[in-house]
């Protein structure tokens, strides 16, 4: 199966191992910048999977190739990171990667309910930096709904990244999805996600 999973924030390999290994697993600043990920999915495939902020880059950058894929799935996406955090607490993550960038990589995991958070990388600061900038800036406004067969769009119940205003809005622009809800926080497990991928 032809799977191309665009990850999040600070995300790394080792929390989806799987896809890590059967994927194309990209991931946002360390891998692409958002505006070149049109040409790295434009070629479609079996299945599409978003995650966070790969989630919120896709339906920027990319809503109009959902179709060259037999299912995409969305897992809390946004249309403005501002809509769950105030913009002063993202900045507030700005200068706690000048001051303490490994405590503030660890603080974002375990709020999205990360088992085994990964480690941060000191060769990845200015990226993650510039990653927090984005989000900070990045908003999508939208003429038309999103309608595409096969698209399901996924939130975690307990969600503390993407909180439920913000996942309302986004499904104020996306119509005829499937919505899945899950029992667990921002992080999807890899079996539930595949559960989901599967249908």
């Amino acid at each position: 199966m032809n799977i191309v999973f665009v990850a999040g924030w600070a995300s790394d390999p080792s929390q989806y191992p799987q896809f890590a290994e059967s994927a194309r697993f990209l991931v946002p600043f360390s891998g692409f910048k958002p505006e070149q990920l049109p040409a790295l999915v434009e070629n479609g495939g079996d299945v599409l999977v978003g995650w966070s902020t790969g989630a919120h880059i896709l339906l920027k950058e990319c809503r109009h190739l959902f179709g060259r894929f037999e299912r995409v799935v969305l897992i809390a996406p946004f249309l403005s990171f501002t809509d769950s955090f105030p913009v002063r607490l993202v900045r507030g993550m700005v200068q706690g990667m000048e001051n303490d960038p490994a405590a503030v990589v660890r603080a974002f995991h375990e709020n999205c309910a990360e088992p085994e958070p990964p480690s941060y990388d000191p060769a990845k600061h200015a990226v993650l930096v510039d990653g927090l900038e984005f989000l900070i800036s990045s908003k999508i406004e939208m003429t038309a709904k999103v309608s595409v067969p096969n698209l399901a769009v996924v939130r975690g119940r307990n969600d503390r990244i993407v909180r439920r205003k913000a996942f309302d809005k986004v499904m104020t622009v996306i119509e005829d999805a499937q919505i899945v809800e899950t029992e667990g926080g921002h992080k999807v497990s890899e079996p539930e996600l595949v559960s989901i991928i599967k249908g």
